[in-house]
C-alpha cells in the first residue's frame, strides 16, 4: 500500500506518474535539464513525452538574462528548438521592472560585463559606482567573497537604494563546481537592513507570469501545475506559495542527499519528518522527489 502525499513525498518518482491529472509543467532550466555546460538527453525526453502528451510546458529560469538570450543559449547547447519555445527569465521580469519603476534613474550594475545583455537598453543611465546609485541591479557578484561587498553596501543601505536581485538562486554547479550567485549578496544587503527586491523563484509573480505566458487562467487549480526543480528554497518553495504541485530533482544542488533518500524509502514514499531529517526542519516540502527528470 502507497503512502499518501500528505504524509510523505512520492519517490522515486517518473514524470509519467504526475502527467495523467496536469495541464501545465513550470520546468527549471540549470539542474533540471542541464549542468550548465551539456544537456540531460533524459530530460529532454522526458519534456517532449509531457508535451505529446497534451501537457502543456514553460520554463522558468532564475537566469539573470533576457529570455531571448537564455533561449538562444539552449539551442546553441543542443536543447531542441520545439521545447525551448516558452521560457521566463528573472532577468526579463527585472527588466520589466526597472523599465516600469525607475525610468530616468542612475543604475549600478552589480555582475560580470557578460552579464550587460540584462542593463542593455534600459531608460536608465549607468553609474560605474555604486555610490553613485539611485538602485542596485544584481545579476552575480563582484568579488568571489560575499562578504567583500560589505564596504559598498552600507552605504547603499544608508541612502535607501533598494536592490533588485535578478538571479534569486544562492549558488549553482558548473559542471561539478558550486558557485555562488548574486542571491547570497541579496541576503547581505537584507540582512543589514536594505530593500531587496526579488525577481524569479520562488515569488509567486514569478509562476504567475508563466501561466499568463501559455494563456491558461490564473484561476487554474494549482493540482494541475506542476513545477520541476532542483532546489528547495526557490522551486519548491515558490511552488508551495502559489498552492501547485512540485517534483524535486535530488541530483541537483542537493545532489549528496541521495543516498539518505533511498536509505529512508518505505512504500513508495518517504516520510515527512524523515524528510526534514535529511534536508532540515525548515525545508519546503515537495509533492514528489526524482534523482534526475525522467518519462
Amino acid at each position: 500500500m502507497s503512502l499518501s502525499p500528505k504524509d510523505a513525498v512520492l519517490y522515486p518518482a517518473s514524470l509519467r506518474d504526475l502527467c495523467s491529472d496536469v495541464d501545465l509543467i513550470i520546468c527549471d532550466l540549470w539542474g533540471v535539464m542541464h549542468n550548465g555546460v551539456s544537456p540531460y538527453v533524459a530530460a529532454i525526453d522526458a519534456i517532449k513525452q509531457a508535451r505529446a502528451s497534451g501537457v502543456q510546458t514553460i520554463f522558468l529560469s532564475n537566469a539573470p538574462r533576457p529570455r531571448g538570450h537564455v533561449r538562444a543559449h539552449l539551442i546553441e547547447m543542443g536543447v531542441p528548438q520545439d521545447i525551448a519555445d516558452n521560457v521566463v527569465t528573472s532577468g526579463g521580469l527585472a527588466r520589466d521592472h526597472v523599465r516600469s519603476e525607475f525610468e530616468g534613474c542612475k543604475l549600478y550594475h552589480l555582475g560580470p560585463e557578460t552579464d550587460f545583455n540584462t542593463i542593455e537598453g534600459l531608460p536608465v543611465t549607468v553609474v560605474q559606482n555604486p555610490d553613485d546609485a539611485d538602485v542596485i541591479l544584481a545579476t552575480d557578484l563582484d568579488f568571489p567573497r560575499v562578504e567583500s561587498h560589505r564596504p559598498w553596501l552600507a552605504g547603499a543601505v544608508s541612502r535607501g537604494v533598494p536592490f533588485l536581485c535578478a538571479n534569486p538562486d544562492r549558488v549553482v554547479h558548473v559542471g561539478n563546481k558550486l558557485f555562488l550567485c548574486a542571491g547570497s549578496v541579496a541576503d547581505l544587503y537584507a540582512a543589514m537592513g536594505g530593500e531587496v527586491r526579488w525577481f524569479g523563484k520562488p515569488t509567486v509573480e514569478a509562476f504567475h507570469a508563466c501561466v499568463a505566458e501559455v494563456s491558461l487562467p490564473l484561476e487554474t487549480v494549482g493540482e494541475r501545475i506542476l513545477m520541476i526543480g532542483d532546489s528547495l528554497q526557490t522551486d519548491i518553495a515558490g511552488a508551495n506559495a502559489a498552492e501547485y504541485r512540485s517534483l524535486f530533482i535530488a541530483s541537483g544542488i542537493h545532489r549528496d542527499k541521495i543516498p539518505g533518500l533511498e536509505k529512508a524509502v518505505v512504500n513508495g514514499g518517504v516520510l515527512q519528518q524523515e524528510f526534514r531529517k535529511i534536508f532540515g526542519a525548515g525545508k519546503p516540502f515537495p509533492y514528489a522527489v526524482s534523482n534526475f527528470l525522467v518519462w
